[in-house]
């Protein structure tokens, strides 16, 4: 994977901006509030179909503008490629080469990737949701199978709880029984997703501790057998038949897959209450690096990787040893307010000043 170029037109604060990027590593530079993180935005908009900053389009065009444009030539799989995506405050058009594509889901995986920003830190101190969006995008770009049975899951659940909400439960089997078979391909590719995860994560987490701590990583799931499919949709579908009485009381569904959790420690330490600032942020960097690892091992193309503020509350330590990675993990955008960054890096680069 290689991301030519990048053309923004009425996106943030730009009227019409062109960016070319070196095949390796690109060092975006500038003082603060000047557009750096606003390019990584424009290309994870390109993976994800959405923005890393804000739920809503309309944050995105510029001010006085009514839609924003985004295209990207990229090559993959050696073969050149255009993806271009028109949004205005309530909806996208995307055009891969010459086709339309009907929904955003078909556009995760086109463009391969992992970002990490300074507030990734909350996926060691917020709730289990971020921990589960993490996974879930992680195991979608590889599986597009898996976002159909997270789609499906959520609208049965959406109907299930309007169901207990109503004290109806005439129809609630088939909802239940929708539930159950998605939430079987769910917990089952979460529980196989961190088998793999988890070693590369805790080898790049004792590289940039120089093995004095242990990352470890465990999921926590309702499920009694989440290796087996069939035992976990039986396992769902008594579980929703248990609680309905006590969920009917309250109006919603109390477990599932969309209660799951990830564990993350250091040693036998729970990172969120236990480690330093600098503790976790090594651990989400570990946990994102795993994530890269695992998606060039799946993948015939080698995915990108964005880093936002690069090494923010690193010791001086730590941030070089990511730095000196670099040249192994494909094409790199950083961000930073130091021109001087690398250096000391005698591969190919390009420096974009903004």
């Amino acid at each position: 994977m290689y991301l030519r170029s990048l053309f923004l037109q009425n996106f943030r604060n730009s009227d019409e901006r062109d960016f070319t990027f070196s095949p390796k590593i690109n060092l975006i530079c500038g003082p603060n509030a000047q557009g750096k993180t606003t390019l990584l935005e424009a290309i994870y908009f390109m993976m994800l179909g959405r923005s890393f900053r804000t739920p809503q389009q309309s944050d995105m065009i510029k001010v006085g503008g009514s839609s924003f444009c985004i295209e990207s030539l990229f090559n993959k799989y050696g073969i050149d490629q255009k993806l271009r995506i028109i949004a205005d405050s309530k909806s996208k058009k995307i055009i891969h080469n010459s086709t339309v594509l009907n929904n955003t889901s078909n556009l995760i995986g086109l463009i391969q990737g992992i970002l990490m920003t300074p507030d990734d830190v909350n996926l060691i101190k917020s709730s289990p949701s971020g921990r589960r969006q993490f996974i879930d995008f992680f195991i979608a770009q590889m599986d597009p199978l898996y976002v159909h049975h997270l789609s499906r899951y959520a609208k049965a659940m959406r109907q299930r709880n309007y169901l207990l909400k109503q004290k109806k439960l005439s129809t609630i089997d088939i909802w239940e029984h929708e539930m159950a078979q998605a939430a079987g391909y769910i917990i089952k590719k979460r529980k196989q997703a961190l088998l793999h995860l988890i070693p590369p994560s805790q080898q790049f987490y004792a590289y940039l501790t120089e093995e004095r701590e242990q990352l470890n990583i465990k999921y926590l799931t309702i499920a009694e057998n989440p290796e087996n499919e069939d035992e976990i949709k039986e396992f769902m579908k008594m579980t929703f038949q248990k609680n309905r009485m006590k969920e009917m009381r309250l109006g919603f569904t109390l477990a599932g897959p969309h209660k799951d959790d990830l564990w993350i420690g250091i040693g036998d330490q729970e990172a969120r209450f236990f480690a330093s600032e600098g503790q976790q942020r090594s651990c989400v960097i570990a946990l994102q690096i795993g994530a890269w690892k695992n998606l060039k091992q799946n993948s015939e193309d080698i995915p990108l990787l964005m880093i936002d503020d690069v090494g923010m509350s690193l010791d001086q330590n730590r941030k070089t040893k990511l730095l000196q990675q670099l040249s192994d993990l494909g094409q790199v955008f950083l961000t930073t307010t130091d021109s001087n960054l690398l250096d000391f890096y005698e591969g190919e680069k390009k420096i974009i000043r903004l």
